[in-house]
């Protein structure tokens, strides 16, 4: 949660801007670059620096407006200490997934559901990969976690219990590419794709194994490095829209890439694996309550 450093019961009582600003930070942010996006490519820029761009001026927009709210409204996000443990629970967030996706992958072939035929470990993989996270950071999870993780689910937990603050984030998070694609309609752009059952299922679930890290860790760095693990196992092992891919894999059994290893393994199961960590911690606190009680 947001901790207050001054004026806390004032801040508490503003538990609305931080849910409305931090939700509206983030899909204004998304739009804006979105709409620099579409503007270079109409120029004829390419791939690569439409994606940055877009992640520069995404940045730019949305992580100030953050610090510029909190300060607004006398709160201080403590959710990205720069420490030690910061460090682990971005290794943990990442590495969690990245070992699920193995996992996956190993089941997947021991069954005979996928085939890989060639893997490709080249120098020029790992520079589209880090170039990739690179603007994954400042595009999609630093703005993110930092809008609808942070603020939002913040300002939901100043006045809900935790259960309809969850509710309440994973809702708005879907609703942040709904509203940008309605406002991309609306204003005469190209879509950026449509919005399908599919996808939908695909965010709630995405949304609630975030703020699962988050809770588990009260920190952001698990949830960003989930974030990042989960895009780069999407588009480098998965799911590549190019040429360049760490594996080269066929799929005896439709769906196995993407049902099975990146929706079922990557985010399904460890959101299994979070559920019983936090059931673990819930049970030894229940303990170590009931001992005090009977002393």
């Amino acid at each position: 949660m947001i901790k207050l450093d001054r004026h806390r019961t004032s801040g508490r009582s503003h538990w609305q801007a931080f849910v409305v600003l931090g939700w509206l930070t983030m899909t204004i942010g998304l739009f804006m670059a979105t709409v620099l996006g579409q503007w270079i490519r109409n120029v004829g820029g390419t791939q690569s620096v439409t994606l940055l761009a877009q992640a520069v001026v995404a940045a730019l927009i949305i992580i100030p407006a953050v610090y510029m709210i909190q300060h607004r409204f006398g709160a201080k996000l403590k959710l990205l200490p720069i420490s030690l443990n910061g460090l682990l629970f971005f290794l943990c967030g990442f590495g969690l997934p990245s070992l699920m996706a193995g996992v996956g992958l190993f089941i997947a072939e021991s069954q005979q559901w996928v085939l890989i035929t060639e893997w490709h470990l080249t120098a020029e993989l790992f520079a589209a990969i880090l170039g990739n996270l690179v603007i994954a950071v400042l595009y999609e999870a630093l703005p993110e976690e930092l809008t609808l993780r942070g603020l939002v689910y913040s300002g939901l937990r100043m006045r809900l219990p935790v259960i309809f603050a969850y509710m309440g984030q994973v809702i708005l998070f879907v609703l942040v590419p709904v509203t940008v694609l309605a406002l991309q309609e609306l204003t005469g752009m190209t879509a950026g794709g449509a919005i399908t059952v599919e996808y939908v299922i695909l965010l709630l679930c995405f949304g609630v194994t975030l703020q699962l890290w988050r809770s588990l860790t009260d920190s952001l760095w698990a949830s960003i490095g989930f974030h990042l693990a989960y895009l780069g196992i999407s588009r480098f092992v998965i799911l590549p829209r190019g040429d360049l891919a760490v594996i080269t894999y066929t799929e005896q059994e439709a769906g196995t890439g993407d049902l099975f290893i990146l929706f079922g393994m990557v985010i399904l199961g460890t959101a299994l694996v979070l559920l019983v960590v936090k059931a673990g911690q819930w049970v030894v606190k229940k303990r170590k309550r009931s001992r005090k009680e009977a002393n």
